[in-house]
């Protein structure tokens, strides 16, 4: 999957690749002017639950739910643009454990010795408290910490609203404004990706799963991940790839 365009960064520059494998908690990768992946951390791996080596020369939108994946591309294709960095954003990204969690991201552009801008290269860390978060984005963590712990009782985007004290209108333009998807889009990525993480990491049977996850019964369960991962749920407890 690699083209020639990768070979245009000059790896060596940067020297510390097996640094970054040491640091378990931030995400560090590096693209080409494509916003194909050049080389990645162990733990940008592990969030996208996958090898690095099969990482290497696909994009974003190949591992992460596409609303998500769509705001880092669009990042990238900013910082190509514009040459200007981008420092400390928080934003909501895929943990290796369950689900969701805010982080800082920032991106760099990686420049040749002619100065011509040939790819870009950045990191997220944790976010240290939803304290730190501007208004408008510690009221959004509310939100997507709510969802996240009732996906078992299966939340509506009504529930949602009204623990958020906020009109279904208004909820949905928040939603929209930091996350770029409505607020039952988030409900069921949240869901899908923590069936996820449940059919790699137990040894739940996959009714069991569903439950977990919400779903009154097991077809509307398998219609909704395959509609997501396009495959059954089967296929993926048993190691098969995605297409």
């Amino acid at each position: 999957m690699q083209n020639s365009s990768i070979y245009m960064i000059e790896l060596s520059q940067f020297t510390a690749h097996s640094l970054w494998d040491l640091m378990d908690d931030v995400s560090f990768w590096i693209k080409d002017t494509q916003g194909k992946f050049v080389w990645v951390n162990l733990t940008l791996a592990q969030q996208a639950q996958a090898s690095r080596e099969s990482i290497i020369g696909t994009r974003d939108s190949d591992w992460f739910f596409n609303e998500l994946a769509s705001v880092y591309m669009e990042d990238d294709a900013l910082v190509i643009r514009s040459g200007t960095p981008i420092l400390n954003k928080p934003e909501l990204v895929m943990s290796v454990n369950a689900g969701v969690e805010w982080r800082m991201t920032s991106k760099f552009a990686v420049r040749d010795q002619a100065q011509r801008i040939v790819g870009t290269y950045g990191m997220s860390r944790p976010m240290e408290g939803g304290g730190s978060l501007p208004t408008d984005y510690a009221d959004l963590a509310e939100i997507v910490a709510y969802v996240r712990t009732g996906i078992k009782a299966g939340i509506s985007v009504d529930s949602l609203a009204r623990s958020a004290h906020l009109s279904v209108a208004t909820l949905e333009r928040h939603v929209r404004r930091h996350l770029r998807m409505t607020p039952q889009a988030l409900i069921q990525r949240i869901r899908m990706n923590r069936a996820r993480h449940l059919l790699t990491s137990t040894t739940l049977k996959v009714g069991e799963i569903a439950l977990e996850c919400g779903y009154e019964s097991f077809s509307s369960f398998s219609r909704a991940f395959r509609k997501t991962y396009g495959c059954a749920p089967g296929k993926m407890r048993n190691g098969d790839l995605l297409e």
